[in-house]
């Protein structure tokens, strides 16, 4: 129980220090630019949480993971659940890339692209999430398919920073 409270306690510092950082993120550009462009501010705050919380939260994930370093069940779903979300990234990615192809191809996948792209954005931290459970894991096996799982985070987290932030940064 004490264990468990650690962990908990860990994440219940990490969600308050991303508000903290996104309250005074917000304190410091208040004004009629936030107001005019209120949509854009809000996602900006929004991708400011969860970077925030995604950095502060790997303690106590580390924390937890340490803890249940002895069970193999959980290792075992581990593996399953992260080899999953990793072919999530990936068919973001093929999303978005079909999505740029459509009339080519006749098609439409723009509810699938919109979500993929929130999909590719969270990748660097499911990568992060993952590397650091390989690096934890009891066997060789699970960290073979955890460090599987996080290189195809790596190529979702890859894809969207040459496509979407790369051309931003070298115009």
């Amino acid at each position: 129980m004490a264990k468990a409270g650690v962990v908990v306690g860990g994440y219940v510092v990490a969600v308050l220090s991303a508000v903290g950082v996104v309250l005074l993120y917000i304190n410091q550009t208040n004004g009629p630019d936030r107001d005019a462009s209120s949509g854009m501010y809000a996602f900006g705050d929004a991708l400011l949480f969860i970077a925030v919380f995604g950095i502060v939260s790997t303690i106590p994930t580390a924390v937890a993971l340490v803890f249940l370093r002895q069970s193999r069940k959980f290792w075992i779903a581990l593996c399953v659940v992260a080899l999953f979300a990793a072919s999530t990234g990936l068919g973001a990615v093929a999303v978005t890339v079909l999505d740029s192809q459509q009339f080519a191809l006749g098609a439409s996948f723009d509810g699938w692209a919109a979500l993929s792209v929130l999909r590719i954005l969270v990748s660097p931290f499911v990568a992060l999430s993952l590397g650091l459970s390989a690096l934890v894991a009891p066997h060789v096996h699970f960290r073979w398919y955890l460090f599987g799982a996080a290189a195809g985070e790596g190529v979702s987290s890859v894809y969207g920073f040459f496509h979407w932030f790369a051309p931003l940064l070298f115009q």
